[in-house]
Protein backbone atom coordinates (compact mmCIF):
# COMPACT_ATOMS: atom_id res chain seq x y z
CA UNK A 1 0.00 0.00 0.00
CA UNK A 2 2.57 2.44 1.16
CA UNK A 3 4.97 2.23 -2.56
CA UNK A 4 1.31 3.99 -3.92
CA UNK A 5 0.56 8.17 -3.10
CA UNK A 6 -1.58 9.12 -1.11
CA UNK A 7 -4.85 9.86 -2.30
CA UNK A 8 -7.09 12.42 -0.26
CA UNK A 9 -11.03 11.22 -0.49
CA UNK A 10 -13.22 14.22 0.85
CA UNK A 11 -17.04 13.36 1.34
CA UNK A 12 -18.89 16.68 2.44
CA UNK A 13 -21.94 15.90 4.34
CA UNK A 14 -25.47 17.59 5.92
CA UNK A 15 -28.01 15.72 7.43
CA UNK A 16 -27.30 12.76 5.09
CA UNK A 17 -28.17 9.48 7.39
CA UNK A 18 -30.29 8.04 4.81
CA UNK A 19 -27.44 7.72 2.33
CA UNK A 20 -24.09 7.88 4.33
CA UNK A 21 -23.81 4.33 5.32
CA UNK A 22 -23.71 2.96 0.75
CA UNK A 23 -21.73 6.13 0.41
CA UNK A 24 -18.90 5.23 3.24
CA UNK A 25 -19.28 0.97 2.28
CA UNK A 26 -18.43 2.31 -0.85
CA UNK A 27 -15.08 4.18 -0.12
CA UNK A 28 -14.06 2.14 2.25
CA UNK A 29 -14.05 -0.90 -0.17
CA UNK A 30 -11.94 0.77 -2.61
CA UNK A 31 -9.24 -1.35 -4.40
CA UNK A 32 -6.74 1.43 -4.21
CA UNK A 33 -5.90 1.28 -0.43
CA UNK A 34 -3.93 3.92 0.23
CA UNK A 35 -6.60 6.69 0.96
CA UNK A 36 -7.05 9.25 3.36
CA UNK A 37 -10.82 9.97 3.66
CA UNK A 38 -12.17 13.33 4.79
CA UNK A 39 -15.45 13.73 6.08
CA UNK A 40 -16.60 17.51 6.81
CA UNK A 41 -19.50 17.65 8.50
CA UNK A 42 -21.60 20.78 7.51
CA UNK A 43 -23.47 20.86 11.37
CA UNK A 44 -25.92 17.94 10.70
CA UNK A 45 -28.70 17.62 12.81
CA UNK A 46 -29.47 14.20 12.07
CA UNK A 47 -28.00 10.82 12.28
CA UNK A 48 -25.39 11.80 10.18
CA UNK A 49 -22.75 11.77 13.02
CA UNK A 50 -23.74 8.39 14.34
CA UNK A 51 -22.82 6.78 10.96
CA UNK A 52 -19.40 8.14 10.51
CA UNK A 53 -18.33 8.14 14.08
CA UNK A 54 -19.32 4.17 13.79
CA UNK A 55 -17.07 3.83 10.60
CA UNK A 56 -14.01 6.01 11.83
CA UNK A 57 -14.15 3.32 14.70
CA UNK A 58 -13.59 0.63 12.27
CA UNK A 59 -11.30 1.99 9.78
CA UNK A 60 -7.88 4.44 10.55
CA UNK A 61 -7.88 5.78 7.50
CA UNK A 62 -10.84 8.13 8.42
CA UNK A 63 -10.84 12.01 9.46
CA UNK A 64 -13.51 13.89 10.79
CA UNK A 65 -13.87 17.71 10.74
CA UNK A 66 -17.08 19.42 12.37
CA UNK A 67 -18.09 22.62 11.47
CA UNK A 68 -21.24 24.60 11.65
CA UNK A 69 -23.75 24.53 8.73
CA UNK A 70 -21.92 27.18 6.51
CA UNK A 71 -22.50 25.14 3.42
CA UNK A 72 -20.59 22.65 0.80
CA UNK A 73 -18.14 25.24 -0.20
CA UNK A 74 -16.80 25.92 3.13
CA UNK A 75 -16.92 22.20 3.96
CA UNK A 76 -14.98 21.32 0.44
CA UNK A 77 -12.52 24.08 1.38
CA UNK A 78 -11.79 22.52 4.69
CA UNK A 79 -11.51 19.42 3.55
CA UNK A 80 -8.59 20.50 0.66
CA UNK A 81 -6.65 22.48 3.61
CA UNK A 82 -6.49 19.15 5.51
CA UNK A 83 -6.09 16.94 2.85
CA UNK A 84 -1.95 15.92 3.15
CA UNK A 85 -2.41 13.97 -0.36
CA UNK A 86 -0.12 13.72 -3.39
CA UNK A 87 -3.73 13.70 -5.49
CA UNK A 88 -7.49 15.06 -4.55
CA UNK A 89 -10.88 13.41 -5.30
CA UNK A 90 -14.25 13.73 -4.37
CA UNK A 91 -17.82 11.92 -3.47
CA UNK A 92 -20.64 13.10 -2.49
CA UNK A 93 -22.49 11.67 0.08
CA UNK A 94 -25.69 10.98 -1.29
CA UNK A 95 -24.12 9.10 -3.99
CA UNK A 96 -21.51 5.64 -4.77
CA UNK A 97 -18.69 4.45 -6.21
CA UNK A 98 -17.52 1.10 -7.82
CA UNK A 99 -15.11 -0.77 -6.10
CA UNK A 100 -12.12 0.64 -8.68
CA UNK A 101 -13.22 3.92 -8.69
CA UNK A 102 -9.74 5.56 -7.44
CA UNK A 103 -7.40 3.13 -8.88
CA UNK A 104 -8.90 3.77 -12.13
CA UNK A 105 -8.57 7.29 -11.83
CA UNK A 106 -5.37 6.84 -10.49
CA UNK A 107 -4.23 4.31 -13.27
CA UNK A 108 -5.36 7.09 -15.73
CA UNK A 109 -3.56 9.83 -14.13
CA UNK A 110 -0.28 7.98 -14.01
CA UNK A 111 -0.06 6.44 -17.01
CA UNK A 112 -0.78 9.67 -19.21
CA UNK A 113 1.45 11.56 -16.98
CA UNK A 114 -1.61 14.01 -16.85
CA UNK A 115 -2.91 16.75 -14.27
CA UNK A 116 -6.44 15.69 -13.79
CA UNK A 117 -8.25 12.56 -14.60
CA UNK A 118 -11.99 12.01 -15.26
CA UNK A 119 -14.60 8.87 -15.20
CA UNK A 120 -17.78 8.77 -16.31
CA UNK A 121 -20.93 8.59 -13.71
CA UNK A 122 -24.37 6.62 -13.90
CA UNK A 123 -26.96 9.10 -13.43
CA UNK A 124 -29.12 7.19 -11.58
CA UNK A 125 -32.68 7.93 -9.07
CA UNK A 126 -32.78 6.98 -5.64
CA UNK A 127 -33.93 3.44 -6.96
CA UNK A 128 -30.92 2.81 -9.26
CA UNK A 129 -32.60 3.78 -12.29
CA UNK A 130 -30.67 5.42 -15.29
CA UNK A 131 -32.28 8.85 -16.05
CA UNK A 132 -30.42 10.07 -17.97
CA UNK A 133 -26.86 9.38 -20.12
CA UNK A 134 -24.75 11.92 -21.30
CA UNK A 135 -22.80 12.37 -24.58
CA UNK A 136 -19.64 10.77 -24.78
CA UNK A 137 -16.58 11.46 -26.93
CA UNK A 138 -13.94 9.41 -28.93
CA UNK A 139 -11.21 11.35 -27.52
CA UNK A 140 -9.62 9.88 -24.48
CA UNK A 141 -6.43 12.41 -24.08
CA UNK A 142 -6.47 16.62 -24.15
CA UNK A 143 -4.20 19.18 -23.88
CA UNK A 144 -5.14 21.54 -20.93
CA UNK A 145 -7.57 24.29 -23.71
CA UNK A 146 -8.87 21.22 -25.63
CA UNK A 147 -10.36 19.91 -21.83
CA UNK A 148 -11.06 23.49 -21.02
CA UNK A 149 -13.37 23.99 -24.17
CA UNK A 150 -15.13 20.96 -23.27
CA UNK A 151 -15.82 21.89 -19.92
CA UNK A 152 -16.61 24.84 -20.45
CA UNK A 153 -19.16 23.77 -23.59
CA UNK A 154 -20.58 21.47 -20.51
CA UNK A 155 -21.69 18.39 -22.47
CA UNK A 156 -18.45 15.82 -22.55
CA UNK A 157 -16.98 17.10 -19.89
CA UNK A 158 -19.26 18.66 -17.14
CA UNK A 159 -18.56 20.81 -14.26
CA UNK A 160 -18.86 17.97 -10.83
CA UNK A 161 -16.24 18.03 -8.70
CA UNK A 162 -16.35 14.19 -8.20
CA UNK A 163 -15.79 11.39 -10.87
CA UNK A 164 -12.19 13.08 -11.08
CA UNK A 165 -8.91 12.98 -9.97
CA UNK A 166 -6.19 16.34 -9.35
CA UNK A 167 -3.44 16.94 -8.67
CA UNK A 168 -3.73 18.38 -4.79
CA UNK A 169 -1.51 21.42 -6.03
CA UNK A 170 -4.15 22.35 -8.33
CA UNK A 171 -6.79 22.85 -5.70
CA UNK A 172 -4.61 23.76 -2.66
CA UNK A 173 -4.24 27.63 -4.89
CA UNK A 174 -8.18 27.37 -5.79
CA UNK A 175 -10.97 27.68 -2.72
CA UNK A 176 -14.90 27.38 -3.90
CA UNK A 177 -16.68 30.55 -3.35
CA UNK A 178 -18.23 30.44 0.28
CA UNK A 179 -20.77 33.57 -1.01
CA UNK A 180 -22.76 30.96 -3.16
CA UNK A 181 -24.97 29.07 -1.54
CA UNK A 182 -25.36 26.84 -4.63
CA UNK A 183 -23.64 25.85 -7.98
CA UNK A 184 -20.31 27.05 -6.24
CA UNK A 185 -18.46 23.80 -8.28
CA UNK A 186 -19.90 25.53 -11.59
CA UNK A 187 -18.10 28.16 -11.19
CA UNK A 188 -14.79 26.66 -9.78
CA UNK A 189 -13.91 23.86 -11.76
CA UNK A 190 -12.98 26.07 -14.99
CA UNK A 191 -10.30 27.79 -12.82
CA UNK A 192 -9.06 24.01 -12.03
CA UNK A 193 -8.75 23.40 -15.51
CA UNK A 194 -7.16 25.95 -16.43
CA UNK A 195 -4.18 25.19 -14.95
CA UNK A 196 -3.98 22.00 -16.40
CA UNK A 197 -1.37 20.89 -19.14
CA UNK A 198 -3.20 17.12 -20.10
CA UNK A 199 -6.60 15.41 -18.89
CA UNK A 200 -7.04 11.99 -19.52
CA UNK A 201 -10.84 10.49 -19.84
CA UNK A 202 -12.42 6.83 -19.53
CA UNK A 203 -15.92 6.35 -20.64
CA UNK A 204 -15.98 3.67 -17.41
CA UNK A 205 -19.33 4.64 -15.47
CA UNK A 206 -18.08 4.45 -11.50
CA UNK A 207 -19.56 7.12 -9.99
CA UNK A 208 -23.19 6.65 -9.34
CA UNK A 209 -24.70 10.06 -9.04
CA UNK A 210 -27.78 10.17 -7.49
CA UNK A 211 -30.72 12.67 -8.21
CA UNK A 212 -33.35 13.10 -5.91
CA UNK A 213 -36.45 14.54 -6.21
CA UNK A 214 -36.26 17.71 -3.19
CA UNK A 215 -32.57 18.26 -4.93
CA UNK A 216 -31.73 21.56 -6.34
CA UNK A 217 -32.35 20.61 -9.97
CA UNK A 218 -35.99 19.62 -9.74
CA UNK A 219 -36.75 22.33 -7.56
CA UNK A 220 -34.91 25.40 -8.62
CA UNK A 221 -36.07 28.61 -6.30
CA UNK A 222 -36.04 31.99 -7.42
CA UNK A 223 -32.71 32.77 -5.56
CA UNK A 224 -31.08 29.84 -5.99
CA UNK A 225 -31.56 30.14 -9.85
CA UNK A 226 -29.84 33.64 -8.96
CA UNK A 227 -27.43 32.22 -7.52
CA UNK A 228 -26.81 29.90 -10.38
CA UNK A 229 -26.85 32.94 -12.69
CA UNK A 230 -23.41 34.90 -10.75
CA UNK A 231 -21.55 31.30 -11.47
CA UNK A 232 -23.02 31.25 -15.09
CA UNK A 233 -21.59 35.09 -15.34
CA UNK A 234 -18.10 34.36 -13.12
CA UNK A 235 -17.98 31.63 -15.93
CA UNK A 236 -18.28 34.03 -18.49
CA UNK A 237 -16.11 36.69 -17.26
CA UNK A 238 -13.19 34.22 -16.91
CA UNK A 239 -13.49 32.73 -20.12
CA UNK A 240 -13.50 36.25 -22.15
CA UNK A 241 -10.52 37.16 -20.17
CA UNK A 242 -8.60 34.19 -21.24
CA UNK A 243 -6.46 33.34 -24.27
CA UNK A 244 -9.29 33.42 -27.12
CA UNK A 245 -10.48 30.05 -27.99
CA UNK A 246 -12.13 27.96 -30.27
CA UNK A 247 -15.46 26.96 -30.58
CA UNK A 248 -16.85 30.38 -29.61
CA UNK A 249 -20.01 29.90 -31.05
CA UNK A 250 -20.81 26.92 -28.78
CA UNK A 251 -19.52 28.24 -25.35
CA UNK A 252 -21.41 31.00 -26.12
CA UNK A 253 -25.04 29.65 -27.20
CA UNK A 254 -24.18 27.23 -23.97
CA UNK A 255 -23.81 30.24 -21.52
CA UNK A 256 -26.47 32.17 -23.02
CA UNK A 257 -28.74 28.69 -23.03
CA UNK A 258 -28.48 28.85 -19.41
CA UNK A 259 -29.04 32.72 -18.68
CA UNK A 260 -32.08 32.31 -20.28
CA UNK A 261 -33.25 29.47 -18.55
CA UNK A 262 -32.23 30.80 -15.10
CA UNK A 263 -34.28 34.24 -16.82
CA UNK A 264 -37.07 32.05 -17.18
CA UNK A 265 -37.36 30.21 -14.07
CA UNK A 266 -36.88 33.85 -12.06
CA UNK A 267 -39.73 35.60 -13.85
CA UNK A 268 -41.86 32.41 -14.10
CA UNK A 269 -41.73 32.22 -10.01
CA UNK A 270 -41.94 36.36 -8.70
CA UNK A 271 -44.29 39.07 -8.63
CA UNK A 272 -43.00 42.56 -10.49
CA UNK A 273 -42.19 43.98 -6.72
CA UNK A 274 -39.83 40.57 -6.04
CA UNK A 275 -36.12 40.57 -7.13
CA UNK A 276 -35.65 43.75 -8.68
CA UNK A 277 -32.34 44.28 -8.71
CA UNK A 278 -31.57 40.85 -9.83
CA UNK A 279 -33.51 41.64 -12.78
CA UNK A 280 -31.77 44.68 -13.04
CA UNK A 281 -28.44 43.24 -12.85
CA UNK A 282 -29.25 40.01 -15.52
CA UNK A 283 -30.82 43.06 -17.64
CA UNK A 284 -27.69 44.49 -17.90
CA UNK A 285 -25.59 41.91 -18.20
CA UNK A 286 -27.22 40.84 -21.16
CA UNK A 287 -25.53 43.99 -22.78
CA UNK A 288 -22.13 41.56 -22.76
CA UNK A 289 -23.98 39.51 -24.77
CA UNK A 290 -25.36 41.97 -27.72
CA UNK A 291 -21.63 41.60 -29.57
CA UNK A 292 -22.44 38.32 -31.08
CA UNK A 293 -24.19 37.69 -34.35
CA UNK A 294 -27.29 35.75 -35.13
CA UNK A 295 -24.79 33.55 -37.26
CA UNK A 296 -22.77 32.57 -33.76
CA UNK A 297 -26.08 31.93 -31.05
CA UNK A 298 -28.67 31.59 -33.18
CA UNK A 299 -32.27 33.38 -34.10
CA UNK A 300 -33.61 32.36 -30.95
CA UNK A 301 -31.09 33.62 -28.43
CA UNK A 302 -30.49 36.84 -30.75
CA UNK A 303 -34.31 37.93 -30.77
CA UNK A 304 -34.50 36.87 -26.78
CA UNK A 305 -31.51 38.57 -25.64
CA UNK A 306 -32.62 42.01 -27.02
CA UNK A 307 -35.77 41.59 -26.09
CA UNK A 308 -35.40 41.14 -22.47
CA UNK A 309 -32.49 43.82 -22.59
CA UNK A 310 -34.55 46.61 -24.68
CA UNK A 311 -38.16 45.57 -23.37
CA UNK A 312 -38.18 43.60 -20.38
CA UNK A 313 -41.61 44.44 -19.06
CA UNK A 314 -42.33 42.49 -22.62
CA UNK A 315 -40.06 39.75 -22.30
CA UNK A 316 -41.99 39.14 -18.86
CA UNK A 317 -45.31 39.56 -20.30
CA UNK A 318 -44.24 36.86 -23.16
CA UNK A 319 -42.34 34.40 -20.94
CA UNK A 320 -45.79 34.48 -18.29
CA UNK A 321 -48.18 33.54 -20.92
CA UNK A 322 -46.16 30.34 -21.73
Amino acid sequence: MNSLPLISLIIPCYNAEQTLEKCLDSVIQQSFLNLEIIIVDDGSTDRTSTIYEQFESEDKRIKIIRQENYGVSKARNKGVKAATGKYICFVDSDDWVEPNYCSELHNLLVTENADISIVEASYEDENGNVIFNKPTSSEKIFDGKRALILLLEDEVVQSHPWGKLYKATFLKSVSFPENLKCFEDYSTLFKIFDKAVKVVKSDEKLYHYIQHEDSLSHNLSPQTAYYFYLAIMEVFNFWQNTTPLHNQGSITKNIIRKLLMVLKRIIRNTSKEELQAEKEKIRQSFKSFLKYPVKDIGVEYYFYLRLYYYYPKLYAKLISKK
